[in-house]
């Protein structure tokens, strides 16, 4: 079976673990198209992987173009010479881990329609929010709902969003996963020595944008006094404000600031934690989608605390505490349930630990990937424990 993936997300290494994952679990000749640098996270990422010998590894950096104040530059790219590409590889299954109404979604179907035209072509969405998108997005979108054959959706929000929308054929929910032999408990006593921390420990991993709702964290952790470290991973236009706020707390003490880590580190600074915040906020047009760093701090054994924004509860289950989004009392008060229960706190990392085995390791998501592939191709499945 030869399969074509094309994610821009795929410039940061750790991420390749899915790709690795399909591979060794359906035997499958997989071909993985990504840029050769990406905007994430507030910086530029080079590609961090440039090969592996389980696939193949093509960087390749998308043509982009705009329209002025249209807010959608991370879906106006395509890959010029696609349908060459797409020629020379023959794909049976095209995955593009892109929205609909991205220009790269559309063009590859197009091209794809044209050059392989029985290939099997599936979208991927995590727009959990109904918006209207202005031309030519709007017919990009449609034009990807005409065309292809399946969707790979986030979470349950964004499958209610695409159904809304039009999208009549198959999907399948299916979150991020996490690599579960590098994100475990590790000892790091060395590492929190270094970072100061010798109190309870209260972790942030993510941009410092108004929508993680940093700043609530930042109040929740004032009102605590001298029980609490706070730990803040990432960089963002909130970096100043935060600082202030900080240091008008009289946390500055407390408080340790890493602007960013590389990814492959981000187990070690995980397990520095006691417990780690997501603490996101809905906006207009926008809200929490998945919550990636909860999972990794589950594999971790780290308790997780989270708002009731967007897919948010979903992902913890019952494998953490949730507070209403911006309502930094709450926040406190789940803090303190942690800090004064230690057998809370174990009783947490057992369940974070056992729900990412269960449902978002990597070998679970491939698994799931590999049925739809050989449902849409008409193959019969192999018994479950060789998908395993």
């Amino acid at each position: 079976m030869k399969v074509l993936s094309i994610s821009h997300s795929a410039v940061v290494g750790g991420y390749h673990d899915r790709y690795r994952e399909v591979v060794r679990q359906g035997g499958v000749d997989l071909t993985l198209l990504t840029p050769e640098r990406w905007r994430q996270f507030n910086r530029t990422v080079e590609l961090e992987k440039k090969s592996d010998p389980e696939y193949r590894i093509i960087a390749r950096q998308p043509a982009t173009w705009g329209l002025p104040g249209h807010g959608l530059k991370n879906v106006s790219h395509v890959y010029l010479g696609i349908a060459g590409l797409i020629a020379e590889v023959r794909p049976e299954i095209i995955e593009l881990w892109e929205e609909p109404f991205s220009a790269v979604t559309a063009h590859t179907i197009r091209a794809a329609r044209r050059t392989v035209p029985r290939a099997k072509l599936i979208f991927f969405s995590a727009q959990n929010i109904r918006k209207s998108y202005p031309p030519p997005f709007s017919w990009f979108e449609k034009y990807t709902y005409r065309h292809a054959d399946f969707a790979f959706i986030m979470n349950k929000e964004a499958e209610e969003v695409v159904r809304k929308k039009g999208w009549r054929k198959g999907s399948l929910v299916l979150p991020l996963g996490v690599n579960t032999e590098r994100f475990q408990k590790l000892s790091v006593s060395s590492l929190r020595a270094n970072l100061g921390l010798d109190r309870f420990t209260v972790g942030f991993v993510g941009k410092l944008e108004v929508q993680k709702g940093v700043s609530d964290l930042v109040q929740a952790v004032g009102k605590l006094k001298d029980e609490v470290n706070l730990l803040i991973i990432g960089g963002g236009t909130l970096k100043k404000r935060l600082n202030d706020l900080i240091e008008e707390l009289g946390l500055s003490e407390r408080t340790r600031i890493v602007p960013s880590v590389p990814y492959d580190e981000l187990p070690n600074y995980f397990n520095c934690m006691d417990a780690l915040v997501l603490p996101s906020v809905t906006l207009p047009g926008l809200k929490e989608q998945f919550g990636r760093v909860l999972i990794e701090a589950m594999a971790c054994e780290v308790p997780v605390i989270g708002s009731d924004s967007g897919e948010i509860p979903d992902v913890i289950g019952d494998a953490g505490l949730i507070f209403e989004e911006g309502n930094s009392d709450a926040l406190s008060e789940r803090i303190t349930l942690l800090i004064s229960n230690p057998n809370r706190v174990r009783e947490l990392a057992r369940k974070g630990r056992q729900r990412v085995e269960d449902k978002y390791a990597w070998s679970v998501i491939a698994c799931q990937q590999i049925r739809v592939y050989n449902k849409l191709l008409f193959i019969s499945p192999p018994p479950p424990s060789s998908l395993r």
